[in-house]
C-alpha cells in the first residue's frame, strides 16, 4: 500500500519531535552553563554575604577554587598554583569528579526555549560574577531539578514555578513583585539588596540550621526568616558599618529567632522548628562569626 507523501511528512515530524524530547535535558542531569545564561528566580540577595566572600577570596585564592569545586559537586580544590585561572578548568584540579556530591551543587529549572532558571546559588554565582578573573563568561556545572520547557507560555511556566515553590517573588522590603520584575542576570548590578537576608546568613549555625527533615529549599528557608524578622527588628538601632554594631544586630536577630515557642509560624505556613530554629543561641558560634567574618565584610565595603 502506498502512503501519501503528506502522511510520510507528518510521521517524520512526529518521530523527530519524539526523538528531540527524548534527548532533551531531564531532571537529575548535570549541565555546564555560563553564568550569563542563568535567569534568577529571586530579585534580591544579601549583598553583605557577597562582600564577605569576595574579601575572603581576595585574601586566600585557595578558598575561591574550593568554592568552585564544591559548587561543581567536586568537594574541594587540590592545592592551586599561581597560574590557576577560574576561566580555565585545566589550570586547577578538584578532589573529586563532577557531580560526586550532587547535594552541594547549584540547581536550575529548564523553562520555555530551553532557558535555565537558577533556583539555588544566587549568592555564590553573584560572587563569582563579581570576582576579578571570573565574571559572566565563567562556566559552572548545575543540576537540573525540573523541566518545565513544555509550558504553554511564560504565564503558565511561572504558575508552575510558584506551585513548585521554585521562585521568590518579593523585593528587598518584603513587598510582592511579579515575575517580569525579576532581574535578567545575577550579580550586584542586577540583583537588589535585602540587608535582613545578610543577617540571617551570618546567624546560621548560631540561631538556626538546616532542618533535619522536610523538603524545604535552604535558600528560601533564609528568606522566610528574613521576612519574619522584617517587622520585628529595627535596624536603625544598630550601626552596621562597624563590627560591634553589626554584632549586636546579629545577637538581637538570634534572640528573636530562638524565642519560644518553636511552634510559632515563621513563613510559608512553616514553624520555627520546621525551618531549623534552635532552642537557644549558640553564643560561641556567633562570637566566632563576629570575629572572623564581619571584619572581612566591613573591610571590603570600606575599600570598594
Amino acid at each position: 500500500m502506498r502512503i501519501p507523501s503528506c502522511s510520510v511528512a507528518v510521521l517524520l515530524a512526529l518521530t523527530c519531535s519524539h526523538a528531540l524530547a527524548f534527548t532533551g535535558p531531564k531532571a537529575g542531569t548535570v549541565v555546564e552553563v555560563s553564568l550569563e545564561q542563568l535567569h534568577p528566580t529571586q530579585a534580591v540577595i544579601g549583598f553583605d554575604q557577597v562582600y564577605y566572600q569576595l574579601e575572603r577570596f581576595a585574601r586566600d585564592r585557595q578558598k575561591l577554587f574550593d568554592e568552585i569545586c564544591e559548587s561543581n559537586g567536586q568537594d574541594k580544590a587540590r592545592t592551586i598554583s599561581d597560574s590557576a585561572d577560574p576561566l580555565k578548568p585545566e589550570t586547577f584540579a578538584c578532589t573529586d569528579q563532577p557531580n560526586t556530591h550532587p547535594q552541594a551543587m547549584k540547581t536550575v529549572v529548564v523553562g520555555p526555549g530551553g532557558q535555565f532558571y537558577l533556583t539555588d546559588g544566587h549568592h555564590t554565582f553573584s560572587t563569582l560574577w563579581e570576582q576579578p578573573g571570573a565574571g559572566p563568561k565563567m562556566k559552572m556545572k548545575v543540576r537540573i531539578t525540573d523541566v518545565f520547557s513544555d509550558s504553554a507560555d511564560q504565564a503558565n511556566f511561572w504558575m508552575r514555578m510558584q506551585q513548585a515553590h521554585k521562585v521568590w517573588l518579593k523585593d528587598g522590603n518584603g513587598q510582592s513583585i511579579s515575575p517580569d520584575q525579576l532581574p535578567a542576570h545575577v550579580g550586584l548590578q542586577s540583583m537588589h539588596n535585602d540587608i535582613l537576608r545578610s543577617l540571617v546568613y551570618f546567624v546560621r549555625g548560631a540561631a538556626y540550621g538546616k532542618p533535619k527533615s522536610g523538603d524545604i529549599s535552604p535558600e528560601f528557608l533564609e528568606f522566610y526568616w528574613a521576612d519574619w524578622l522584617r517587622g520585628q527588628l529595627d535596624l536603625g538601632d544598630y550601626n552596621l558599618s562597624e563590627r560591634s554594631g553589626y554584632h549586636r544586630a546579629l545577637q538581637a536577630a538570634s534572640d528573636l529567632m530562638v524565642k519560644p515557642p518553636s511552634s510559632k509560624v515563621v513563613g510559608g505556613g512553616m514553624t520555627a522548628k520546621q525551618l531549623g530554629g534552635f532552642k537557644s543561641v549558640k553564643h560561641k558560634v556567633l562570637t566566632r562569626t563576629a570575629d572572623e567574618k564581619l571584619p572581612l565584610m566591613i573591610d571590603y565595603k570600606d575599600t570598594h
